[in-house]
């Protein structure tokens, strides 16, 4: 897959992130676009690329997809982005109505997470590199309410903003890529959610 093919695929959970109310997502994602044309700009004979397709399994936090871009020089540091986000498609949502509405029941809540990160990196070996870095996480909690009327939702099962679990905050990243031949692999971490993530893509 080539780097434009990747651009193109973090392109379009931008857009379906979109949808969302949070600004502060569509701004991220944003960033992380540039992130990656800048990156591929950037490889050059002395310098190559790796970029991935990343998840983050769910724990506090509901899972998230996302992508990354990581430069490798063989001789001082690169730099790279990454970014992860939920992307759970929870219809119908009503920004207009909040937890108290027509006293319906909560049945169920959610954390739905973006983290986008920038730093640096490292190649110390032939197919090894690691990377550190920081950036910036958001949390934006929503709630699962029963309709037992089916007015709202034909399956009675409608969504509305739960702010009290919205979160947001710096992140502190770091990772280690290896590949072989022209696949490769991730392994992260973010402090924010304190979880493990992982990657798998290809090397330019």
């Amino acid at each position: 897959m080539s780097p434009l093919r990747y651009v193109k695929v973090i392109g379009a959970l931008c857009v379906r992130k979109q949808k969302d109310r949070d600004m502060k997502s569509t701004n991220a994602c944003r960033l992380a676009v540039t992130t990656f044309l800048l990156a591929s700009v950037a490889t050059t004979a002395r310098s190559e690329t790796v970029m991935d397709i990343e998840y983050l399994p769910s724990g506090d936090y509901e899972s998230a997809f996302g992508a990354g871009a990581y430069q490798f020089k063989r001789e001082g540091v690169g730099f790279y982005g990454n970014f992860q986000i939920t992307l759970a498609d929870r219809e119908p949502e009503y920004s207009s109505l909040n937890i108290s509405s027509f006293g319906d029941p909560v049945t169920d809540r959610y954390k739905e997470i973006m983290i986008f990160n920038l730093g640096v990196t490292k190649q110390v070996a032939s197919n090894i590199g690691g990377y550190a870095g920081a950036g910036y996480a958001s949390v934006t909690g929503v709630a699962q309410k029963n309709d037992p009327m089916n007015i709202l939702a034909g399956d009675g099962k409608y969504y509305v903003d739960d702010p009290a679990n919205n979160e947001s905050g710096a992140n502190f990243n770091a990772g280690i890529v290896f590949w072989m031949e022209k696949i490769a692999f991730n392994i992260g971490y973010h402090s924010f959610a304190s979880s493990t993530y992982f990657g798998i893509g290809g090397r330019f």
